[in-house]
């Protein structure tokens, strides 16, 4: 029980925003990818899926702020769900690792959710990001599939940054908001 306590306080220790207040980046030195194209039929039509948040009339240091409060309910890298290992040898047990044993699927299960984990994790953190963000009153507009991933890889201070700044500048592509 200990062990988790910490392991909590140690999560959200890492989390952004976390402790003592960061610096706000300086909004003139983040760069915005081009969004120009997200008027695109297709990228329209897959919207639902990849997508940043824009609030009319909100500063850039406000939409910081709620995006790096939002992004603390994101599992931090290196907590949560490791699927790794995928494969375990069945004459050794390397010392120290923990596997599931509770894996029902057996080994075709597990190659099929290799298969579909990428998008479970992407509907996710969509989910979170959602559940923090619409309530504060921030509408979702599509994005192109590159665009969304090149953020969402970035590290996390730089990724709120550069959303802060999208979110707080002007709505691109002329079209109508996700719904």
């Amino acid at each position: 029980m200990l062990a988790k306590l910490l392991m909590g306080a140690a999560a959200l220790a890492m989390a952004p925003g976390a402790g003592a207040q960061e610096a706000l980046p300086d909004p003139a030195a983040v760069v915005v990818p081009d969004l120009s194209g997200s008027a695109d039929p297709a990228v329209v039509d897959n919207g639902w899926k990849y997508f940043f948040y824009h609030r009319a009339g909100t500063s850039f240091a406000e939409a910081h702020a709620d995006l790096a409060d939002c992004y603390r309910f994101l599992t931090p890298a290196g907590w949560g769900n490791v699927a790794l290992p995928r494969f375990v040898p069945w004459v050794e047990r390397p010392a120290g690792q923990r596997y599931d044993t509770n894996n029902q699927a057996g080994l075709v299960g597990l190659a099929i959710g290799g298969m579909i984990e990428g998008t479970l994790s992407r509907r996710d953190r969509q989910s979170k990001m959602r559940r923090c963000m619409e309530p504060r009153g921030y509408t979702r507009y599509g994005v192109a599939e590159e665009i969304w991933e090149s953020v969402a890889d970035m590290p996390p201070a730089k990724g709120i940054a550069v959303q802060a700044k999208i979110a707080s500048g002007p709505t691109w592509g002329g079209k109508e908001p996700v719904k």
